[in-house]
């Protein structure tokens, strides 16, 4: 997929106009989920790309991002110089096309929507009833402005694994204490690799 850099503002001049999240007074539930449908009503008004809620509209999601995030790139020689997508563009993205992605994993393995304090912020999260929580409209927006390397299908699917109910596996964490263990570091790097990343199909 490719995008052009007038494309791309034209949908962050769109976003613009929706309201941000979090704010006062804010019923978060509900503009989560009108924020999604903007997201679905944007990507097929601009880009014919259809964003159903399940795992192929995460897949589209993907490569939307993929494509934003290439037009809006700075060019080598700027990203030299310290250049990077405008955080306020990332906003945009996490408020509309984040909540697609959170409305989609919250209709796989429920959960309810409420803001979160961490580190002196206040996050949108989506919690579960065992207690964690995740960032999906964070993921969507770190897409756009890193790449790939934030790639929300893999985020989906690693939270599907740990939230869908039943489900008991744990999530693989590297931590600093298993810097300092080789043995252990080398464990989880095993795990890692036989656990490649789901493919996109």
């Amino acid at each position: 997929m490719e995008i052009r850099r007038q494309q791309a503002e034209e949908l962050l001049q769109s976003l613009r106009e929706f309201h941000s999240v979090p704010r006062a007074g804010l019923d978060l539930p509900s503009t989560i989920a009108a924020n999604a449908r903007r997201a679905q009503i944007e990507a097929e008004r601009l880009f014919s790309i259809s964003l159903s809620m399940d795992e192929s509209g995460v897949k589209a999601l993907r490569q939307l991002l993929s494509a934003l995030h290439k037009s809006m790139r700075p060019s080598r020689l700027a990203r030299f110089l310290g250049q990077k997508i405008p955080f306020q563009s990332s906003v945009l993205i996490a408020n509309v096309l984040g909540a697609f992605l959170g409305e989609t994993l919250r209709a796989t393995v429920g959960g309810e929507w409420r803001l979160v304090e961490s580190n002196k912020q206040t996050l949108v999260a989506l919690c579960s009833s065992k207690g964690d929580w995740s960032l999906p409209t964070y993921k969507a927006g770190k897409q756009f402005m890193n790449g790939d390397e934030d790639d929300v299908w893999f985020f989906y699917t690693m939270m599907v694994q740990k939230l869908a109910p039943g489900s008991t596996k744990p999530i693989l964490t590297i931590s600093s204490d298993d810097l300092k263990n080789p043995a252990e570091l080398e464990r989880k790097w095993k795990q890692v690799l036989q656990n490649a990343r789901p493919p996109v199909s």
